[in-house]
């Protein structure tokens, strides 16, 4: 009888994967000893060897997709996790991106590691032997596509300088766009790909050199260098981005990555990237409140200098030296450290080295994967000023389903009327003191013989260098006039065409009339941003002015007294990024104008708004109206800091924001040269904004199962109250009369007898939540609860954050401590808070989780009527969501996430109660299958109350008895082992 062939292939398979394990085993402990021989930095080689046989050797191989995945030891993969890896492997082969929904607690994160980091280290090799095979390499051109890292730049701004637009160039970079597009019909399928596991593989095929559909505003200078390197035939570098929203969660994410051997090998290094409030460990700095511009004050060419960075300069410079004296410090090899760590180290290193510019500009050189962060990668300013390339490039963003807001916000701009005028004020008194400054040294050089005569002389060079600041300064002082002049005009035009309410004024000017006002101000000359244009020249004259130019030269020290402040620097900045957004491509339709003109709740009078330098004899003096002279360049009437200039309207706060409708905007801008992107979450559904609002194509998609056991899962939705009343959560409803919040707070006091430990109730606002909790509060109802569970409620402050979590632990953990009868805590919390992501609460902390009423956005807010109307206008065109199916998926997608707090690993369990009759599982209610999936599937038929309330106490009681008897099975062997070792 003939033997199977697919068993005998898996034989096979495992039997050279034994026998090539054994070899790499006796290979790498080899190679790695005699490199930490000679390279460790003075530490034991024989140390060294063995935590590198520990390291290298205890994990578990997984075959996916042809690709050798390592999982930490003894671990044995979800179905979900293969499927996972399987979809992620398919995509960076392929250049493809991705949308991966996962359940909280079956691996996510693991999966995205071990996937991308296995694909890298086989793209690593194939690399280098493509790199062997280069002839362009071996002849010495070109650097063989290495930097694709960082950007080469001295300058603030970066990508946005010396772009140039010409139709030629045009031309030629949409023919090699075209010419470099990826074909994705003819990947692999995931089935294709598990079939092919256990086929011969055939050997990796050198990849030509071409451009990725690079667009043209922000990549002239990276297609130079690829012009440069024309000759290369071998693969380019890649490297991998890990995009979190907040830098806790990177903590959490390189926990993971430190149990896969990846790190421990040295196989990849790692950096992470975060903000000096973060990283500093210099006292004299981290004693300020903005430690960021006090950093930079100590480090100019001016400043006193930081110990911790100038350590740096000569042999740390290069990012094996820092990763040795990492070593070295923590007597750790190829050690996976986070922030807190490397702070710790690099404090108690010899020298001691500053661990942000040890991250963020040496070891960022070598890393492999890099940690940081969604601004670094999505905010336009951030990134550049960061110099990060995303070329070519993997990125992760995991916690993703808040991405399209992320990126309308980073390309949103908002500007106060206190701010332009401090701006411009300051800019004015610069420009004066440069002026007495060129005065002096025109004096000086008349007085003194001959000088005039001598180009090469210093006085000569220092007033060249003055004249030529002068200039600079004027520029930018123009086109600040031309933006208060703009501003003074729509915030009065606002004022004529809305009325106030409430000390409150708001108009909105869509993008047509905003265009028109850029035209009448004469500000539309900023369209082009290549060289020779208005904008390229408002760029090199900001740059000048800020004192971005080189360290070195000898007359920096002077030209520093007339730097603007950061204040005004990052004034100018931002329009210099929102001119260069809005004029690129059609973006300009994608801009509307927020005039917002209120009452604020300190009076002017008290509050000087104009005060910028807090002195105040700079305050302004209110005069009759006067304007800006555009011939003479300034504003008239002098007996103010700006030269008499007037508020649009006394006592009253004026802003401006420039709101984008499309988030492609800004997420384009920022991936569009990149290899792959992967967007990940517990909660990403419904995922069809994904596709639309971003303007990219995911051609792989998952949504996860959940790994828990359905025994250990109780998920209902409750249509109606104890007293019959019908749950429907709408604005009316909950307005109309108390019926609604009498049948809320009579659920949770019953939730609250049956369920032990941790509750967790969600509320669409924190007017809903105080008006439920008053209520219970007058009727008693909330006493009646507080005899069990300790009540809290989530703060409006997010510093109040932490105390609260600190009271509702210690009930869960010791109830005891808060009263005889109590079992643990309520914590009443709202969709889209602190609450609803970010903190683990895994098994006792969460035991139920329930919402009540639907999170539709507050339909009353501007941005919302504004974002609505955006996309009824261009579904069509731009084959986008209407303005309420926008709408309605931005609620469901703020319920699936706060459904996500309970049940957090495969041995948790907990119940899921949604309080509203619309969702309800009906054929006449599709909306209701925008609800997870995995949750849909657990949902449990009920006839009514009382059979909702008797299924959850049986739930209840089955579980803690499994729990208990999980416990005595655990004690009587705890005891067996004690009576043996006896």
């Amino acid at each position: 009888m003939c033997a199977n062939p697919a068993e005998s292939s898996i034989r096979e398979y495992l039997s050279k994967r034994k026998r090539r394990t054994n070899d790499s085993r006796r290979y790498t402990a080899n190679e790695k000893y005699l490199t930490s021989s000679v390279d460790g930095g003075g530490l034991s080689s024989k140390r060294l060897s063995l935590k590198l046989n520990y390291q290298s050797f205890n994990y578990t191989d997984l075959l996916i997709c042809g690709y050798i995945i390592k999982l930490p030891p003894n671990i044995q993969p979800y179905a979900t996790q293969r499927t996972m890896i399987a979809k992620i492997l398919i995509s960076l082969k392929n250049k493809l991106n991705a949308l991966i929904e996962s359940p909280t607690g079956s691996g996510k994160t693991l999966g995205l590691l071990s996937a991308s980091c296995g694909w890298l280290e086989r793209y690593k090799k194939e690399r280098t032997q493509s790199r062997d095979e280069c002839k362009a390499c071996h002849n010495g051109s070109g650097n063989g596509h290495s930097g694709n890292k960082t950007l080469d730049q001295s300058t603030l701004l970066g990508e946005l300088n010396d772009v140039d637009l010409s139709d030629n160039n045009s031309k030629r970079m949409n023919t090699i766009s075209a010419e470099c597009s990826c074909d994705t019909q003819s990947f692999s399928t995931l089935e294709d790909e598990f079939e092919n596991d256990f086929c011969a593989v055939a050997s990796s095929s050198v990849v030509s050199n071409k451009l990725e559909g690079v667009t043209l505003l922000d990549d002239s200078k990276l297609s130079m260098k690829d012009v440069a390197e024309e000759g290369h035939t071998c693969l380019p570098r890649v490297t991998i981005y890990y995009g979190t929203r907040t830098h806790k969660q990177i903590s959490q994410v390189v926990k993971e990555f430190s149990r896969l051997p990846y790190g421990k090998d040295g196989v990849m290094k790692h950096t992470i990237l975060a903000s000096r409030e973060h990283m500093c460990i210099n006292p004299a700095i981290r004693v300020n409140d903005d430690i960021n511009s006090k950093c930079k004050e100590f480090i100019s060419s001016d400043g006193i200098g930081c110990s911790y960075k100038n350590s740096m300069r000569g042999k740390y410079e290069r990012p094996s030296a820092i990763r040795r004296l990492i070593a070295q410090t923590t007597q750790k090899v190829n050690y996976v450290w986070d922030v807190e760590d490397l702070v710790e180290a690099l404090k108690c290193s010899t020298p001691s080295l500053c661990p942000y510019f040890s991250t963020a500009r040496v070891l960022i050189d070598d890393a492999d994967i890099i940690f940081c962060p969604f601004s670094y990668l999505i905010d336009p300013i951030i990134r550049t000023n960061s110099g990060l390339s995303l070329k070519n490039t993997i990125v992760i963003l995991d916690e993703a389903h808040n991405v399209e807001d992320v990126c309308r916000e980073a390309v949103s701009f908002t500007f106060m009327e206190r701010e332009l005028v401090g701006a411009a004020a300051d800019l004015y008194e610069k420009a004066t003191e440069l002026e007495k400054e060129l005065a002096k040294v025109d004096a000086k050089i008349v007085a003194e013989e001959g000088l005039i005569e001598t180009q090469g002389n210093r006085a000569g060079r220092y007033k060249e260098c003055l004249e030529m600041l002068k200039g600079h300064f004027k520029t930018v002082i123009n086109f600040l006039n031309k933006i208060l002049d703009w501003f003074v005009n729509v915030s009065s035009n606002a004022l004529q065409l809305a009325p106030m309410k409430n000390d409150r004024l708001t108009y909105t000017f869509n993008w047509e009339k905003l265009f028109t006002t850029f035209e009448s101000n004469d500000l539309n000359i900023f369209d082009k941003t290549g060289k020779g244009t208005a904008y390229s020249g408002l760029l090199e004259a900001f740059i000048s002015i800020t004192g971005t130019g080189n360290e070195n030269d000898e007359f920096q020290s002077y030209l520093k007294h007339y730097k603007p402040s950061a204040s005004t620097a990052i004034c100018v900045e931002k329009f210099l990024y929102f001119f260069k957004s809005y004029f690129r491509d059609d973006n300009r339709t994608s801009y509307k104008l927020f005039v917002c003109i209120d009452k604020p709740f300190v009076p002017y009078a008290q509050s000087n708004i104009f005060d910028i330098a807090n002195n105040s004899s700079n305050s302004v003096d209110i005069l009759d109206m006067s304007s800006y002279d555009k011939e003479k360049e300034v504003w008239l009437d002098s007996r103010t800091r700006l030269k008499g200039y007037r508020e649009v309207k006394y006592g009253y706060r004026v802003a401006i924001s420039f709101w984008c409708m499309r988030p492609s905007v800004a997420y384009l801008d920022a991936f569009k040269g990149c290899r792959s992107v992967i967007l990940a979450s517990g909660t990403l559904s419904p995922t069809d904004t994904f596709r639309t609002e971003l303007g990219t194509t995911f051609q792989q998609e998952m949504e996860g199962n959940q790994i828990i056991p359905d025994e250990q899962i109780f998920a209902a939705v409750i249509p109606s109250g104890p007293s019959g009343e019908k749950l429907c959560g709408t604005y009316r409803i909950i307005n109309r009369d108390d019926r609604f919040i009498r049948e809320i707070s009579l659920i949770l006091s019953h939730v609250c007898k049956i369920i032990p430990k941790g509750v967790l109730c969600f509320f669409s606002s924190y007017r809903v939540l105080d008006h439920i909790y008053e209520y219970m509060e007058t009727t008693g109802i909330l006493r009646q609860i507080q005899n069990i569970k300790l009540v809290l409620k989530e703060p409006r402050r997010s510093s109040l954050m932490n105390s609260v979590m600190m009271q509702y632990e210690r009930a869960i953990v010791n109830s005891l401590d808060i009263g005889p009868q109590c079992t643990g805590a309520l914590l009443m919390a709202v969709f889209r808070g602190k609450v609803s992501e970010g903190i683990d609460f895994t098994d006792d902390r969460a035991r139920c989780v329930m919402t009540v009423g639907i999170p539709f956005p507050n339909a009353m807010d501007e941005q919302v009527i504004e974002k609505k109307k955006y996309n009824d206008d261009y579904c069509t065109k731009l084959q986008i969501l209407s303005g309420d199916e926008w709408y309605t998926m931005q609620a469901y997608r703020a319920l699936n996430q706060a459904l996500g707090r309970c049940l957090r690993h495969r041995s948790d369990w907990g119940s899921i109660l949604m309080l509203d009759e619309r969702l309800l599982q009906t054929r006449t209610n599709p909306n209701a299958k925008k609800v997870s999936r995995w949750i849909r599937k657990q949902l449990r038929p009920l006839t009514n109350y009382e059979h909702f309330l008797s299924e959850l106490a049986n739930f209840v009681n089955k579980m803690e008895l499994k729990n208990s008897q999980l416990a005595n099975d655990s004690n009587c062997s705890a005891f067996s082992v004690v009576n043996d070792e006896k």
